[in-house]
């Protein structure tokens, strides 16, 4: 009977002791998150190489969807967050901050209907037509040189067989049901044929505040960043059933239909050849 008692103890005291280590283990992970570095990705194509982080909860960082770069960059601003994925103009703008990495890209892309034109020589010959906001843009600028360089003939013209436009506006046209398809993305054939860097994508834009007392926490975000974006490089399928699921794309199939259009790549800053 006294040994059977004292088992009863041990078990119960063991028992209490295991109770004791689950509430320190769940203290120990409340803490980490209350302190963990809070991000805001936009709602938008070129955040595509992050979904994986939305859909993975973490200890050492905790993310936030933000509909506009705009409302981002007024959370970070105000220290509502300590890190944002931001347009380099914005990143421009925002206070007490330093860009610590390069996030994929706003890609220019050329759409078609009627011809394939799936490569740059494609162009030849065919009606290329550049969107407003492509116009103006560098991405532009460097497609016309491209096309100059390679001495590619391409007129524009309103009944357009190819149209050159930043990845958001595809995403509408390709949903439109006025026949486009996807072509090819105008960074790709850069890469291939000239030696210039492309232009840069969304910035990881940090607090230095933030920076000041960053550890392990910050150090295992941009680890996940950079997983996250091989991953969405390699694992097709899953990432376009991943971007419909965080509401990044209206579609599994509109995200499959892009994503060959995309450039997934994280850069770290401190070997950004844009010097960011």
């Amino acid at each position: 009977m006294e040994r059977r008692g004292r088992g009863r103890i041990l078990t119960i005291l063991c028992a209490f002791l295991g109770m004791l280590m689950l509430l320190g283990i769940l203290l120990w992970q409340g803490i980490r998150r209350g302190s963990a570095v809070r991000v805001g990705i936009p709602n938008m194509p070129s955040a595509w190489g992050a979904v994986v982080l939305l859909q993975t909860p973490s200890a050492q960082y905790s993310c936030t969807l933000g509909s506009m770069p705009q409302v981002l960059l007024t959370a970070l601003n105000s220290g509502d967050l300590d890190a944002a994925l931001l347009p380099p103009d914005l990143a421009a703008r925002a206070e007490g901050c330093r860009v610590c990495g390069v996030l994929g890209g706003e890609p220019l892309v050329v759409l078609y209907r009627g011809g394939k034109v799936k490569k740059l020589k494609a162009l030849e010959g065919a009606d290329l037509a550049f969107s407003e906001e492509a116009e103006n843009s560098r991405a532009g600028e460097m497609l016309k040189s491209l096309i100059r360089k390679n001495g590619i003939r391409c007129s524009g013209e309103k009944n357009t067989q190819a149209y050159a436009c930043m990845i958001g506006e595809a995403q509408d046209l390709l949903a439109s049901g006025e026949g486009w398809q996807t072509g090819f993305a105008v960074s790709e054939e850069w890469r291939r044929r000239e030696s210039d860097p492309w232009p840069e994508g969304l910035c990881l834009t940090v607090r230095e505040e933030y920076l000041g007392d960053a550890g392990s926490d910050f150090a295992a975000f941009t680890r996940a960043l950079d997983n996250s974006v091989r991953y969405a490089a390699d694992k097709r399928k899953k990432t376009v059933a991943m971007l419909a699921a965080a509401g990044l794309a209206k579609s599994a199939g509109e995200a499959d239909a892009l994503y060959p259009l995309m450039d997934f790549y994280y850069i770290p800053a401190a070997s950004a050849s844009s010097g960011v």
